[in-house]
């Protein structure tokens, strides 16, 4: 399993958190065929992309994302989806969402949201 981590500065971390799942509960209800699924409380949420999956942690201050998918590309996706997303509904607090591996996973540098280096080795 390949994991990703974000943490995004934020006092309306809550907010966030319940906004981007309520959004991809519609968009699951709106398409069924994406696999798409989400459950959330005031301040944990996890959103299901396939097998793909993202837990999302609202702390004071703090929304933290962590990302696990199977393979390289399926969490590039999910990278992709969850920061476009949060990045628009958080515009006007200027959110923006930078995924970088957690201690100890350094095959993987650092890489703003959305960003694709084919050159890349896969993660085993």
């Amino acid at each position: 399993m390949l994991i990703a981590e974000a943490s995004v500065e934020t006092e309306r971390s809550r907010r966030y958190l319940v906004q981007l799942c309520q959004h991809v509960s519609l968009v699951a209800q709106a398409n069924p065929q994406m696999q798409a699924h989400a459950e959330w409380s005031d301040d944990r949420g996890v959103i299901s992309l396939g097998s793909a999956r993202c837990t999302l942690r609202a702390d004071l201050g703090v929304l933290t994302l962590r990302a696990e998918a199977p393979d390289e590309v399926s969490l590039r996706q999910l990278e992709q989806r969850v920061a476009d997303r949060l990045e628009r509904i958080g515009r006007r607090d200027g959110l923006t969402v930078t995924w970088t591996p957690p201690q100890g996973r350094g095959e993987r540098r650092p890489r703003p949201a959305g960003a694709i280096d084919d050159n890349e080795e896969t993660r085993t």
